[in-house]
């Protein structure tokens, strides 16, 4: 019996110690459900907010918020806000806004909504920045790295773009007089436009100072320093050599490659079964008469197989015919010099071209790499 007493005694204890363990930790909690549950509402997916010159995009995700009536952004410690009315739709759906006046910096923000009940969602954080003079002012122009003008176009080739630059800018002198711009994109190393000879242009840079910006930052107009030339290279395209007194198409390429743009491959005379005799001659046809200024042409590199070139035009592709004019000559030196400018003596024209060696410095050999023709 007084095992039993002292086993109730115990019993009693215990549950006193419960109920008083339970009592301390609901009185945790009554500060915070005193008025009741919280209720949250909709926070927001997700935001992003887009780079723009003294300004920036809000880009908002809401999953599920049709009782969210506003947005609230939230900056420079809270000190700064923007209360957006918003209305979403079932499922997942967007919104955008635009914070402008915005000092160039990198801003933390705080987003939270707001429901119809006025209840508020949990903070989201996010980051952005604003750019503006400061950025603009590093910026640097693209380099011009070569100029060539033909009959058809002018070629621009540039050095490589700086980061963040998308486009390059040109404004030119066009063939009709007028004031023209183009556009390049950044990957590009060449543009061509319709310049005028003789004339030069100028340039800006556009870049935007991350993948995706709302503004376009330009950097000055630059004139640039040196025209185009006043004569110009005529376009190959479409030419071909016709004919020749004699080759070795195994030693340089043969014939064709006095209009490949390699100087590595060239025209050598024959020497296989037997040295042709002086002098040897090409026929190339330019598709439309011409008038040349003067004539730029390759020997073999680093060999003196050729000394004296006759050049010619003519509107009768036979290399025998009597109709052939004669418009400039020209002597190698004797030394290993590669090219050979030959000015044009006379203001005679014509479709086909004829080139003849008439004196090598061993002979009787001779080799062209390359004929380039410019007019004015």
């Amino acid at each position: 019996m007084k095992n039993l007493y002292s086993f109730y005694i115990l019993l009693l204890l215990a549950l006193a110690a419960t109920l008083y363990s339970c009592d301390k930790y609901t009185d945790v909690h009554k500060e915070y459900i005193k008025d009741g549950e919280v209720v949250y509402a909709p926070k927001p997916d997700s935001v992003v907010f887009i780079p723009g010159k003294g300004r920036l995009k809000m880009r908002l995700w809401m999953y599920n918020g049709v009782n969210v009536k506003e947005l609230v952004v939230l900056w420079n410690n809270h000190k700064d806000s923007l209360v957006i009315p918003v209305q979403f739709k079932k499922g997942r759906d967007s919104m955008e806004a635009n914070l402008g006046n915005m000092a160039e910096k990198t801003y933390s923000f705080d987003i939270y909504s707001v429901d119809n009940f006025s209840n508020k969602s949990l903070l989201y954080t996010q980051f952005g920045s604003s750019y503006g003079d400061m950025y603009a002012g590093t910026l640097l122009n693209r380099r011009v790295k070569d100029l060539v003008l033909t009959d058809l176009s002018g070629d621009i080739e540039w050095y490589a773009a700086p980061q963040g630059m998308i486009f390059t800018e040109i404004r030119y002198t066009g063939k009709d007089g007028g004031l023209h711009t183009t556009r390049m994109p950044a990957g590009d190393f060449n543009v061509t436009i319709d310049v005028k000879a003789a004339t030069t242009f100028e340039h800006r840079s556009l870049y935007i100072p991350e993948s995706e910006s709302i503004d376009t930052f330009y950097t000055e107009w630059v004139g640039h320093p040196t025209a185009f030339p006043s004569t110009y290279v005529y376009n190959r395209e479409g030419w071909s050599v016709l004919a020749v007194s004699d080759e070795t198409a195994s030693d340089g390429g043969g014939k064709n490659t006095l209009l490949d743009g390699n100087l590595s491959s060239y025209w050598h005379s024959q020497w296989d079964p037997s040295n042709a005799p002086l002098p040897h001659w090409a026929v190339i046809d330019m598709k439309t008469p011409k008038k040349a200024a003067y004539l730029e042409i390759y020997r073999r590199p680093g060999n003196t197989d050729a000394k004296t070139v006759l050049v010619y035009l003519g509107n009768d592709s036979d290399a025998a015919s009597p109709n052939w004019t004669l418009i400039g000559t020209g002597v190698y030196p004797s030394t290993q010099s590669d090219k050979l400018t030959i000015n044009a003596t006379t203001n005679a024209s014509g479709r086909y071209l004829k080139l003849v060696v008439t004196e090598s410095y061993r002979v009787p050999f001779s080799s062209i790499a390359e004929v380039y023709v410019y007019g004015n």
